[in-house]
């Protein structure tokens, strides 16, 4: 049941939305995914421990990160379920703009 009511939490943080014009991506993501994510894409520990949201500045990860890759993870949602998907949620034009900024080379800062 507590794992339940965790799971429950993270979807809801991260369903919150941004104002329907905002076509900055890092807006978005601070709005939408930072929650989950972190604010620099690190998500925290128990995020990752309990619901395994996905460190989007891992070198792997960022190998092969694509807009294409993360446009599609937004719209889909994961496929275990307890990331949402965007699609309908927020606009394209944004769901372009978040996905541009999670590849982009800027997405990423030291730690």
């Amino acid at each position: 049941m507590k794992s339940w009511v965790l799971i429950c939490a993270a979807v809801a943080a991260c369903s919150g939305g941004p104002s329907s014009d905002a076509t900055d991506g890092r807006a978005v993501f601070q709005s939408l995914c930072a929650t989950c994510h972190g604010a620099d894409g690190r998500p925290p520990a128990a995020m990752m421990a309990r619901l395994g949201v996905r460190d989007l500045t891992a070198p792997e990860l960022r190998a092969r990160v694509t807009p294409s890759l993360v446009e599609q993870q937004v719209r889909a949602g994961s496929k275990n379920k307890l990331m949402p998907s965007f699609a309908g949620a927020i606009s394209d034009a944004q769901i372009a703009a978040v996905s541009a900024y999670v590849a982009s080379p800027q997405f990423v800062v030291p730690p």
